[in-house]
């Protein structure tokens, strides 16, 4: 017998958006080190104004991680579209 589960989905690998993407995610934190660490926060200060409404929030603090100086970057975008964006034209 040939009986079909309810449940059996047709298309592989497929999730709803919103289990993915959270609506009210809108605040990346990149910890920056390193020789160039002031340099790369300068350039994604410079990025993140020219997302979607340019409205950004930034904030920084320098924290020390095992002895190592570390800028943490605080980007709070206006939706969670604009740092999906920031993050792809941005990566690693």
């Amino acid at each position: 017998m040939n009986e079909k589960d309810q449940y059996e989905s047709l298309a592989c690998n497929c999730v709803e958006v919103g289990t993915i993407i959270k609506e009210d995610d809108t605040v990346l934190t990149i910890d920056l080190s390193g020789v160039n660490a002031e340099s790369r926060f300068d350039d994604l200060k410079e990025e993140a104004a020219k997302i979607g409404s340019g409205n950004c929030k930034i904030s920084s603090e320098i924290v020390d991680e095992n002895g190592q100086t570390v800028i943490r970057a605080m980007f709070e975008f206006d939706c969670t579209a604009e740092k999906l964006i920031f993050q792809m034209k941005n990566p690693g």
